[in-house]
Order: structure tokens, then sequence, then C-alpha cells
């Protein structure tokens, strides 16, 4: 194991090992506290813990192995004192370990509080030739504690799991992103996420939801619901009469992560979404890639079969923007178009 460089002050920390190197700016934490490994080889990180949670990095880790890591290919160690590096490592812990001691918010306080923000990533269309425009936003539930520090969706949704709390913390985010968008001058589609195993029947637990959009400036046109593959896999009737509620009431709706985990073609075909948003697996790097390109266009033949337009999702680098626009997949996001962002203020 390389000797770590990073100076410490603290008297308890940890250590983390990976077998595969990632960018830094995926992660996003501070650079002090990340040490990268030429090529392939361990990727190790130390810090004192309460600084480390208290500064905000403990979040965008948290996110970063729950989207981009298998837990088995890391190993965390929990050390009292690792002002230098141990000459030998205790067993390695669950780095979930963490997740149990941190200081954040009760999930029903957060919520009760109104402690929901919306960030937005820009969805643009592509020109035939040349050129593009944002024609929407997808909206992006984040928490805020009391100190202002910003909570990742992926940890909100844990903690509201663990305390039962999920119905609840999907509605205020459906509530919260109509809050933030009504009354705006521009005139934009709104991807708005929901979590359907939450909803036992439509006509009731979307009731809040139909009110405050009827009570808005949005119309019905402008809001597509969205909904991921990890949530609809399991019981696709049920998911199929939440989407029968929403279109009768004249809304879209589309389905995210489409290509992973199911059969595509078929579930398309019972589904009828308004739109599929093909998963970044597929995505990343297809310039490169013939079997990601024949995957692609799959889907794209699938979704076109059943009348649904097609969006690339998580579009990062010009040649991947390049290739989708040539199969047909004029509508993308991802980081080549803009990150993640909070809204700008009305004035």
């Amino acid at each position: 194991m390389p000797a770590c460089p990073v100076c410490l002050t603290g008297t308890s920390g940890f250590l983390i090992r990976a077998d595969t190197p990632f960018r830094r700016e995926i992660l996003g934490i501070g650079k002090k506290d990340i040490l990268l490994a030429s090529g392939a080889g361990p990727v190790i990180l130390w810090n004192d813990v309460t600084a480390w949670i208290e500064e905000g990095h403990f979040y965008g880790m948290i996110e970063f192995w729950d989207r981009y890591c298998s837990p088995e290919r890391w190993q965390f160690y929990r050390l009292e004192r690792p002002r230098s590096l141990p000459p030998s490592l205790p067993d390695p812990v669950d780095w979930r370990w963490i997740v149990d001691n941190r200081p954040l918010v009760w999930i029903d306080t957060l919520i009760e509080q109104g402690a929901i923000r919306m960030f937005r990533q820009p969805i643009v269309e592509l020109g035939k030739k040349e050129g593009s425009r944002i024609i929407g936003y997808e909206l992006l539930a984040r928490g805020e504690e009391n100190n202002g520090k910003i909570i990742p969706p992926l940890v909100l949704i844990r903690e509201a799991r663990s305390q039962n709390r999920l119905f609840h913390l999907d509605r205020a985010c459906r509530l919260s992103a109509i809050r933030t968008v009504t009354d705006r001058p521009e005139s934009f589609v709104y991807f708005i996420n929901f979590i359907p195993s939450v909803i036992y029947v439509a006509e009731h637990c979307l009731e809040t939801t139909m009110e405050a959009i009827r009570n808005s400036s949005l119309s019905p046109d402008q809001i597509v619901f969205e909904v991921t593959e990890s949530e609809y896999v399991d019981d696709p009737d049920h998911l199929k009469s939440i989407l029968t509620y929403y279109r009768k009431n004249g809304f879209r709706y589309a389905l995210d992560d489409v290509g992973e985990g199911y059969n595509t073609i078929e579930r398309l075909r019972f589904l009828e979404p308004d739109i599929i948003k093909l998963d970044r697996k597929w995505v990343s790097g297809i310039h490169n890639h013939p079997d990601k390109q024949e995957k692609a266009r799959q889907i794209y033949d699938a979704a076109r079969e059943t009348g649904a337009a097609c969006l690339a999702e998580g579009v990062e680098e010009p040649e991947e923007a390049l290739v989708l626009k040539q199969m047909g997949y004029f509508w993308q996001q991802g980081y080549l178009y803009g990150k993640p962002a909070p809204f700008p203020d009305r004035s």
C-alpha cells in the first residue's frame, strides 16, 4: 500500500481503498483530501471524520459510491489515530457504518420545514443541421440543512426509507418542484421525478399534487412525470395504473434509465411512455463502443415503434452527442449542456 501524503490533525478518521481510479471532478470533493495513483492502482482518502462530514464531503462520497461503484470493489477501514499509516490495518468494515453515524437532520423536520430545494438540469433539442436550444429541465430534489449544506437525493431517500417516510418525502419533493417553477416568465417543460412504490392509489395519493398544479400557473403539457427504472421493475401493473391516471389528467410521462434490467421492447409496449430516457450506461463512450451503439439503436427502434420520443441522458462529450444525434436522439441531457444547479432568483 502506498504511503499517503495528506497530513492529518484529527484523532479519528478512516481510510478507503479502491481498485479502480476515478476522475476527481466526478467525486466532487476537495483536492487536498484525495490521492489518485497514476494509472491503475488504489485510491486512498484520509481525513478527520468530524471535519470531513462537516465540510460536506461525506454526502458527495456516499452519492459517488452508490452511483459509480460496486461495494465489493472498496475496502473501508475505521482508524482511531490516523496521524500516520499504521503498520497493519484492522479488518475492513462496511462503509455504510458512516451512514448510521452522521449528523443528518431528521427527515420529518426537513419535510415539515419545507427544506427541499430544487435544482435543475437542462434538456436540449439539437438541430438537424447545427445548433441547440433548451426545451426544458429535469427538476432534482436536494435537502438543505440548517447550516446551508446540501444533502444529495440518495441520502434523502435512504433516510426517509429507514424512518418509513418515503411517501412523505416523495410528496414534498413533487410539491416543492411545482412551487419552484410556477409563475416563472419562461415557458419550459419540466420533468418531475416520482417513486411509484409509495403511491398506493393514484387518485388518493396524488390528490395534493393535482391540486397544487391546478392552483399554479402551469399547464399539463408543461409537466412530464418521470419514473426511474429501479422503481418500476417489480410491479409494472401498479405502475401502469399510476401512469394511466397521469395521462387521463393531461400529463405526459417518461421512463428513466431505459436499457437496464428488463425486456425493453415488451415493457415499452405495455407501459406506452411518451418519452424514454436512454440509460447513461449506454451513452458513456458510445462513440468508441459498437455494442453500445447497437443497444442504443435497438432502444430507439423500440421507442419509435410505440410512439415514444427518445432522450439520451448522461451526455458528457461532444463525440457522444454527435453519434447519438446521428441515431435520432435529438433530445439530450448531461454535463455537456449543464450540471444540476439551483434556480436563479425570480428577480
